[in-house]
C-alpha cells in the first residue's frame, strides 16, 4: 500500500506507466494485417500530409461531398489543417520507415497507420504531462492529480480518440488546449515573457485544429481568484511590445491555413465546410448532454463527477467558480448549436474532448474537497463504476455492439451491458437529420393502399386485415418492391431523403436483425452506383404478434440523372417470420 502510495503521490510515475501501457497498446494492440487508425474524418484531417509531401496534388484535388468540397472548380480539403501539422513529425518517420525497409511509400500502408498512431500516443502522453504541471499551479495535491489524470484517461472517450481514432483531431486538441492554459497559468505566476510566447503558439495551433476551440480564451478568468486579479493581469499583458510579439506568433500560425487555402483552389480565404453550419437560435442542448443518440452524460458519465466539482468550486470560489459555469454555458451552446449536433459517427460526444484539462481540475477540485470518508467511499466508488462504464462501452462501440451514430433509448437498453457476439451488428434503422439550411420538395409519395378482396382472404404474399394490406415475409426472402422512374424533379444540388414508415409484426423472439431495407439505384444501363442496406428493426425482435411502428430518415447525396432509377425493397435474407403492414413512401430533394 505504501509503494502504491508513493507511486501516486508522483504523477510523474503515473505518467511513465501510461507510456508503459501505451506502448504495449502501439506494438501488441495494433492490426498489422488490417490497420485503421486513419478513418471516418480522420482521413480528411490527414489527407493535407500524401497530398503535400506524395502525391504533389493540393491544386488538383478532386470534390466528393465528403472530404473536399469544390472552390473554383478545385477541390478544397473541409477540414483545417491543424490536426495535420501536428502529426507531421510522426508521418515524416513513417516516411522514413518506410524508404528504410522498403514498405509501400504511398501514405496509407500500415506504417503510415503505425506512425499516427504514435502519434496520438504522443500528444496524448504530452498533454498529459501540461496538466500535470497546471494541476500543480493551482495547488493541488500530489496524489489527487495521478488518480484524476487515471480517471481521465480511462473513465472518458478520451481513450478512445487516443488508441481507437488517432487520426481525429481530438487528442491534439487536448494536448494544445491543456498546454495553452498551463503556459497562460504560469506567465500569470512568472511573468516570464516565454511563457506569454508558448501560450501564444497554442493558441494559434488550436485555432487552427479546430477555429471553434479558440473560446477557451474565454475561459481565463478561471485561473484568477477575483476580477481584480484578473484585470490587473489583462493590463499587464496588453502593455509593452510583448503584446505585438504575441499576436504576431498567433497570426503566422493561422497565416498557415490560409496558404493552404491558396494552394488548393487560389483564394486566401475560404468557408471549407461549404452547405454546413451553425443554428443559433435552435441549439440541442437536451440532445448534446443527456440524448441516448450521442449524450455527453449518457456516453461519458466521469463528467458528472466534474460537474459536482463545479458546484463545491461555485460555493467556495465564487468568482473562480462562476467564471467557469458560465464559460461552459456558452461552450455547449456553440457546439449544441452545430447542425449535425451529433458530430457523425463517433463515439461520445467527441468536441468536448479538448476541454478534459478544465473537467480534470473538477474532479481534483472536488477530491481534494471531501471532508470525511463517507462522501470519499461514495465518490471513489462512483468513479470506479464510471471507468468500468466507459472502458465497457468503448469495447461495445469498438465491437459494433453500439451504433457509432444513431443509438436511442431502445438501442441503448438492448445493448446496455451486453458483450457477446450475438450483439454484433445487429441494431438497425436509420435516421439521418435533415441537412443544414434544406429547402424541401416533396417528388414521389406512395402508400401501400388495402387491396379491395375478402377479409383475411391471401393473394400471393399481400392479404388484407382490417383496413391495413399485410405483406406476409412468413419464410419468404423477396416481397415488397418498388421501382420508380427518376425525372427532372429528382435531380437536386444536395441530394434527396427517402423517409419511410411501416409497422412490424414478429412471429419469433431473436438476436437475428437481419432483414434488411435496400436502397439500390442505378443509370439506364443497369449499372448500380448507389446502394445503401440497413436492418429494418431498431433492435432484434424481443416481443411477438404485436404490431410496432418503424420510421426511417435516408440521405441519398445524389440521384444523377433524370433517367436513373431507385429501387427500394426489403431483403428477408434468413427468412425470418414477421409481416409488415401500413408502408408509406415519401421521397424529398433538398436544395
Amino acid at each position: 500500500m505504501n509503494k502504491v502510495k508513493h507511486i501516486l503521490n508522483n504523477p510523474i510515475l503515473v505518467l511513465s506507466l501510461i507510456s508503459i501501457f501505451g506502448l504495449y497498446w502501439l506494438f501488441f494492440q495494433f492490426d498489422y494485417s488490417n490497420p485503421n487508425s486513419i478513418a471516418g474524418d480522420g482521413v480528411g484531417y490527414y489527407q493535407y500530409l500524401p497530398n503535400t509531401f506524395i502525391n504533389n496534388n493540393l491544386d488538383s484535388q478532386t470534390p466528393d461531398k465528403r472530404f473536399f468540397n469544390e472552390v473554383n472548380q478545385k477541390g478544397v480539403n473541409k477540414y483545417y489543417a491543424g490536426t495535420a501539422v501536428s502529426m507531421s513529425p510522426s508521418f515524416f518517420l513513417g516516411h522514413g520507415l518506410a524508404y528504410i525497409f522498403d514498405i509501400e511509400q504511398n501514405g496509407y500502408s500500415w506504417i503510415y497507420h503505425w506512425a499516427i498512431s504514435f502519434s496520438g500516443l504522443l500528444f496524448l502522453l504530452a498533454g498529459v504531462l501540461f496538466l500535470i504541471k497546471f494541476l500543480k499551479l493551482l495547488e493541488l495535491d500530489g496524489i489527487i492529480i495521478s488518480v484524476t489524470i487515471l480517471l481521465l484517461l480511462f473513465g472518458t472517450n478520451l481513450f478512445s480518440y487516443t488508441f481507437l481514432m488517432p487520426s481525429m483531431s481530438h487528442v491534439y486538441s487536448f494536448c494544445w488546449v491543456t498546454g495553452f492554459l498551463f503556459f497562460i497559468k504560469s506567465f500569470s505566476v512568472t511573468q516570464k515573457n516565454k511563457h506569454l510566447y508558448l501560450a501564444a503558439f497554442f493558441l494559434g495551433m488550436i485555432i487552427l485544429v479546430r477555429p471553434i476551440n479558440g473560446i477557451i480564451a474565454f475561459a481565463l478568468p478561471f485561473l484568477f481568484s477575483s476580477k481584480t486579479y484578473f484585470f490587473e493581469f489583462i493590463k499587464k499583458t496588453i502593455n509593452g511590445r510583448k503584446l505585438l510579439i504575441s499576436l504576431i506568433i498567433l497570426f503566422s500560425i493561422l497565416f498557415l491555413q490560409s496558404i493552404f487555402w491558396y494552394l488548393q483552389c487560389g483564394q486566401w480565404w475560404v468557408w471549407s465546410y461549404g452547405n454546413e453550419g451553425f443554428e443559433f437560435t435552435n441549439p440541442y442542448w437536451n440532445e448534446f448532454l443527456f440524448g441516448f443518440r450521442k449524450g455527453t452524460l449518457i456516453y461519458t458519465p466521469m463528467l458528472w463527477l466534474s460537474i459536482a466539482g463545479l458546484r463545491i468550486l461555485i460555493r467556495k470560489e465564487k468568482f473562480r467558480g462562476i467564471s467557469l459555469l458560465l464559460f461552459f454555458v456558452v461552450l455547449v451552446y456553440l457546439l449544441s448549436s452545430w447542425w449535425n449536433w451529433y458530430y457523425g459517427p463517433s463515439f461520445g460526444q467527441r468536441p468536448l474532448v479538448e476541454f478534459y484539462g478544465l473537467s480534470a481540475f473538477l474532479i481534483a477540485y472536488l477530491f481534494q474537497h471531501l471532508i470525511n470518508k463517507k462522501s470519499q467511499i461514495i465518490v471513489g466508488s462512483l468513479a470506479i463504476i464510471f471507468v468500468f462504464l466507459n472502458l465497457f462501452q468503448t469495447y461495445q462501440y469498438q465491437k459494433n455492439i453500439l451504433s457509432s451514430w444513431d443509438m436511442n433509448w431502445n438501442k441503448y437498453q438492448y445493448s446496455f451491458l451486453k458483450a457477446g457476439d450475438q450483439y454484433r451488428n445487429v441494431l438497425g434503422g436509420n435516421n439521418d437529420i435533415m441537412l443544414y439550411k434544406a429547402r424541401v420538395d416533396t417528388v414521389f409519395s406512395k402508400t401501400i393502399e388495402p387491396i379491395k378482396i375478402s377479409e383475411g382472404l391471401e393473394i400471393g404474399r399481400v392479404f388484407v386485415q382490417g383496413n391495413s394490406s399485410i405483406i406476409n415475409y412468413k419464410e419468404s426472402e423477396f416481397n415488397f418492391a418498388l421501382t420508380i422512374s427518376v425525372n427532372d424533379n429528382f435531380i437536386s444540388e444536395r441530394g434527396i431523403y427517402i423517409l419511410t414508415e411501416l409497422d412490424i409484426m414478429d412471429f419469433e423472439i431473436s438476436h437475428k436483425n437481419e432483414a434488411l431495407f435496400v436502397v439500390d439505384i442505378s443509370d439506364s444501363t443497369g449499372n448500380n452506383y448507389h446502394y445503401y442496406t440497413f436492418p429494418i428493426r431498431n433492435t432484434p425482435p424481443r416481443i411477438k404478434e404485436i404490431w410496432k411502428k418503424e420510421r426511417y430518415s435516408i440521405e441519398v447525396p445524389e440521384v444523377q440523372n433524370s433517367t436513373d432509377r431507385i429501387k427500394l425493397y426489403i431483403w428477408n435474407k434468413e427468412q425470418e417470420n414477421f409481416w409488415i403492414k401500413d408502408l408509406k413512401i415519401d421521397i424529398i430533394t433538398i436544395d
